[in-house]
């Protein structure tokens, strides 16, 4: 059996162990065997399909867990969608973290996920595959939305200015001025230090 793959985009060969090609830096997802019907990684039962919202989702019958493929995930927590939601409560309190555990096979391929909270401040860990989508365990879709509607999004959005904002003082304090204007230059663009906050944007009349 061959232990290298060539690259979709630059015909390199390179270990197929490899996500992204060492030259071009092109993504070459690996093939993986699909279930045709995704099935929970809890309980292992096969999914069932219910509408959320006007989404086609699949959830499972014994523990009410979510599959979302990305871009339902991405829909459904958008700012655009969760703002729309008046059926969203008022009140949101982060749980405490849940007990530590063993990752999660993904529905579809079974390669073990990733597991993250969301946004760094909801206290929702989700479990991520790279290449099918989210699982939410009970709940959590709901705690997500309702993160997001408190302003958990702009939060994190304030967390990351701040922390980048950090970083560049303190390179600049290490670095000499010289130094310093090279490293900014290669690390940041003006588009992206206004979207970040680094810089004021100029006020229009």
């Amino acid at each position: 059996m061959s232990k290298t793959v060539v690259c979709a985009h630059c015909q390199h060969t390179y270990n197929k162990h490899m996500s992204s090609c060492p030259f071009c830096g092109g993504e070459n997802p690996k093939e993986a065997k699909v279930n045709t019907t995704p099935r929970c990684p809890r309980c292992n039962r096969p999914l069932e399909t219910v509408d959320y919202r006007g989404t086609r989702l699949d959830l499972c019958p014994e523990c009410s867990g979510l599959w979302l493929a990305t871009g339902e995930f991405e829909q459904l927590t958008s700012e655009r969608d969760v703002y729309a939601d008046e059926t969203i409560p008022h009140g949101y309190r982060k749980k405490p973290p849940p007990k530590e555990e063993g990752y999660l096979p993904c529905p579809l391929c079974s390669a073990l996920m990733t597991r993250r909270n969301f946004k760094a401040l909801s206290g929702v860990l989700i479990d991520i595959c790279g290449h099918h989508g989210v699982w939410l365990d009970a709940g959590e879709l709901e705690q997500i939305r309702c993160f997001i509607a408190k302003g958990g999004l702009q939060a994190y959005q304030d967390k990351r200015i701040a922390a980048n904002a950090a970083k560049v003082r303190s390179i600049a304090d290490s670095l000499s001025g010289t130094e310093f204007t090279q490293w900014f230059i290669h690390h940041w663009n003006l588009k992206h230090m206004l979207k970040e906050g680094i810089l004021p944007r100029k006020k229009t009349i």
